[in-house]
């Protein structure tokens, strides 16, 4: 347990002070400022969870990609991968502690969009369902570090990985309907999005500021969860195969 609190701590730390990891934390406000008044110019208050929700994915699953996704990477460019490795604390354990305090970290998007939508706008988010808005934020972010460290596996394991970090990412929001529900998309890409948790988890976020009542909350926050715990159980997998196979080889500095 201090093996956990002391890599959560420090990566909490890491965050809030390198200010290149503070990026999203500053555009998530940027881009909900730019959502909510397109929404205000068009006159479509009936967009409004669009535009709520959308800064607050996209700023999750950025910090997710790029810090998250980034933690092995960084410890080899200072240096301090191979002592890690070599220790006899669990890597794949320090791994995950630090991916769940920046995904932690990166809910703070959520108050920063309220609080725009709040003082820029003088628009008060009405959540009309929170326990399910609430079930469905927890689960989003259980997902997300799931899939972040599958992301920090691949990082060990090659360092093309930052080519699928850059490349994928709007993809990845495009058809997990962060922009628009995945069935206003054409229909073949819909067997494709409902591969991706964010397709059920901006649904299940969206339905819960409305009105009208929400149903299958629970197959919907199992198919969140179950999409984010097997991507991360993916990169469990590969992370403790790469670290043996670095180990046996010697060659941790060079993937």
């Amino acid at each position: 347990m201090s093996l956990l609190a002391a890599a959560g701590r420090f990566q909490g730390r890491l965050v809030l002070t390198h200010r290149d990891y503070l990026i999203d934390l500053v555009r998530t406000p940027l881009l909900a400022a730019v959502f909510l008044l397109l929404i205000r110019h068009n006159d479509r208050p009936d967009l409004l969870a669009y535009g709520l929700l959308a800064p607050v994915l996209m700023g999750v699953w950025s910090m997710a990609m790029l810090i998250s996704g980034e933690v092995v990477d960084n410890d080899r460019w200072l240096g301090t991968l191979e002592l890690q490795i070599a220790a006899p604390a669990g890597f794949a354990r320090v791994v995950l502690s630090r991916v769940w305090v920046t995904t932690a970290i990166s809910l703070l998007t959520v108050v920063e969009v309220a609080a725009v939508a709040i003082l820029g706008f003088g628009i008060v988010p009405d959540v009309p369902h929170p326990f399910v808005f609430l079930v469905g934020l927890l689960a989003t972010a259980v997902a997300t570090a799931g899939s972040a460290t599958l992301m920090a596996a691949l990082f060990v394991a090659t360092r093309t990985a930052r080519t699928f970090q850059n490349s994928l990412s709007y993809p990845v929001l495009l058809l997990g309907g962060v922009f628009t529900p995945l069935d206003r998309l054409p229909e073949w890409t819909h067997p494709i999005g409902r591969l991706i948790y964010l397709s059920w988890s901006s649904d299940l976020l969206r339905d819960a500021l409305g009105p009208a009542p929400v149903t299958s909350v629970a197959w919907r926050t199992g198919a969140v969860l179950g999409l984010g715990l097997l991507t991360g159980l993916g990169g469990r997998l590969l992370l403790g195969r790469v670290v043996r196979l670095v180990r046996e080889t010697g060659t941790v500095g060079l993937t």
